[in-house]
């Protein structure tokens, strides 16, 4: 498997353990999906600005400073 691709079963089983919201969890999904923050705001009709407020709540809950340690979480094994 390469470095970016991921099952949405393997993304959860890792995911579960941080506490996410459902919409957490979504756009986390999408983000190490390989998706921008513009091309989530889009797909999800929200606003970038909302999707990068996300991803703020998203990383604290993760312990990482941002979206490259965030990604590393999935694909360390």
């Amino acid at each position: 498997m390469k470095q970016s691709e991921i099952t949405k079963e393997q993304y959860l089983k890792i995911a579960q353990k941080f506490g996410f919201t459902k919409r957490e969890l979504e756009l986390g999904f999408l983000k190490v999906s390989g998706f921008s923050n513009r091309r989530i705001a889009y797909m999800l009709g929200i606003s970038e600005q909302t999707v990068k407020n996300h991803f703020t709540h998203i990383y604290e809950k993760a312990w990482v400073p941002g979206r490259n340690e965030f990604k590393e979480l999935f694909f360390e094994e």
